[in-house]
C-alpha cells in the first residue's frame, strides 16, 4: 500500500512538473472584408495591400495613408521574411511601431500573420491576435 501511495504521488508530481505543449498554430480566416491589410516587408518598410494597394515605402508613410482611408476596426499586418519559430526580439522589432501606430489610428482587432509572399491573408499562420 504504501509503494502504491509514492508512486502515485511521483505520477502526479511528474504530471504536474511537465511542459504544457503550446496551441497548434491557427490558420487565419478574415471576416472582415473591409479590413487593412499591411504586409510588412523588414522593420522599417511596408506596403498597403487592401482595401486599396500602395508602393513600398516607410512604415510611417504607410501609416499615414491609413489613417486617410475611412475607419475600419480590423488591421491585419503579414510579417514578410519572419524566421522565428516562436514569437520573440523579430517579432517586437517588427511589430511594435505598426502595433502603435495601429492602436492611435483606432484599430480594435489587430492581428500579426506569418506572410508567404502572397497578397491575400486568407490561411496564413496567425502570430499574435490583439481585440
Amino acid at each position: 500500500m504504501k509503494i502504491s501511495s509514492s508512486m502515485a504521488l511521483a505520477s502526479l508530481a511528474i504530471m504536474l512538473t511537465s511542459c504544457a505543449t503550446p496551441p497548434p498554430p491557427q490558420a487565419f480566416h478574415n471576416t472582415d472584408s473591409t479590413a487593412l491589410v499591411i504586409k510588412s516587408l523588414d522593420d522599417t518598410t511596408c506596403q498597403m495591400v487592401g482595401p486599396a494597394a500602395s508602393n513600398r515605402e516607410g512604415n510611417d508613410n504607410v501609416l499615414a495613408l491609413a489613417k486617410a482611408l475611412p475607419q475600419h476596426l480590423t488591421a491585419v499586418v503579414m510579417l514578410e521574411n519572419y524566421t522565428e519559430p516562436q514569437i520573440g526580439d523579430q517579432f517586437r522589432d517588427r511589430g511594435t511601431a505598426l502595433f502603435v501606430g495601429l492602436r492611435y489610428l483606432g484599430y480594435q482587432h489587430i492581428v500579426f500573420l506569418q506572410g508567404n509572399g502572397a497578397a491575400n491573408p486568407e490561411g496564413l499562420m496567425t502570430l499574435a491576435e490583439y481585440n
